[in-house]
């Protein structure tokens, strides 16, 4: 039915970007120093899940890139240490050299002495940052700039480091839930790219744009299960049924893509959480027991954020809003397993 597989990534666009113009002229004017030679200011790039941040970000960056040169990197927050996250930027850095196997303070140094022109660093799932004094590091790099995306803009600023100053300050790109009208834009362009004429139809792409939500990541990955469905149960064309049955199997495999992008101590919550089956499990015996699982514990603080994200991802839920002590956790899908990953040595 389909030729490309890749259209049914969130980072397949539309040229025009549609429902994002205003947007990306936003992040364009922030950005433009950077075509100049000179350090752009750090700034916030703020929405829900699935309305395009990280896919309009990269889509302007990479313009950046080809038509001024503008170096870029984009590095995942979620889990990662600050030797990790240096490292992953250092990897990119076009006035870095040879940096495997140092240390954080070699990486820096490293960092610190590279003779740059801007260079602009995409820190993606801000709010899964566990080590915010990487931000201190990359604030006293000069031409460095940070493109910080996130959900919640109060609660991503009250991590910042107080001398961290333009960061803190930092002006913010808003971004909300697509509109339908731009949603069914975005999948058409992803079916007259991808499918053969005729498989899907307009009809069938509004009634996916309305159920979704304004969300691309939700849409698209409805678009591609029906599309899957179809092909599975010998139909020539996606039918009526293939689209109502794609909205939970999209689901699912957004709940799969989800968890397999965190960390290993968000795993050995969630699993905690799972294995207390539909009953659900207490805050306070949800902190003894991941302490008994993980190789190395953190504290409560750093649960109750790991709880939060698992939970804005759609992969637990609670009574009320969870923050009682006698308020219980669970998974949404009891089936979906945490994939473990070994600790790193």
């Amino acid at each position: 039915m389909f030729s490309r597989r890749e259209v049914f990534t969130e980072s397949f666009l539309p040229r025009d970007l549609p429902g994002r113009e205003m947007q990306l002229d936003d992040l364009s004017g922030v950005l433009e120093p950077a075509t100049g030679g000179e350090p752009a200011q750090s700034c916030w790039v703020i929405g829900p899940s699935g309305s395009g941040k990280t896919s309009t970000s990269r889509f302007l960056l990479e313009e950046l890139h080809v038509d001024f040169g503008v170096p870029w990197v984009r590095v995942e927050c979620v889990g990662a240490s600050r030797w990790e996250l240096l490292r992953d930027i250092a990897a990119e850095h076009p006035k870095v050299a040879q940096h495997n196997g140092m240390g954080t303070a070699q990486l820096l140094t490293k960092l610190d002495d590279a003779d740059s022109d801007p260079f602009l660093i995409v820190l993606d799932e801000f709010d899964g940052l566990e080590v915010p004094e990487v931000l201190i590091d990359l604030d006293r790099i000069d031409n460095v700039s940070m493109i910080c995306i996130g959900h919640d803009e109060a609660e991503a600023i009250a991590s910042v480091p107080n001398s961290v100053d333009d960061l803190r300050n930092g002006p913010t790109v808003r971004f909300e839930p697509y509109t339908t009208k731009a949603m069914v834009k975005i999948l058409q362009a992803r079916a007259d790219t991808g499918l053969q004429p005729g498989v899907v139809d307009d009809d069938q792409l509004e009634r996916i744009a309305d159920e979704v939500a304004g969300s691309a990541r939700y849409g698209v990955q409805s678009l591609r299960s029906a599309v899957e469905l179809g092909e599975e149960r010998g139909h020539t064309s996606v039918t009526d049924e293939d689209v109502a049955d794609s909205f939970e199997h999209a689901k699912a495999r957004i709940r799969e893509q989800l968890l397999a992008s965190l960390s290993r101590q968000y795993h050995v919550v969630y699993r905690v959480i799972r294995e207390a089956g539909e009953d659900g499990i207490r805050p306070a015996d949800l902190l003894e027991r991941y302490r008994e699982q993980s190789d190395d514990p953190r504290g409560r603080q750093a649960v109750m954020k790991y709880r939060k994200k698992l939970k804005r991802y759609g992969l637990i839920d609670c009574e009320g809003d969870g923050s009682s002590r006698w308020h219980r956790w669970w998974a949404v899908d009891d089936t979906l397993k945490a994939p473990l990953r070994e600790p790193v040595l």
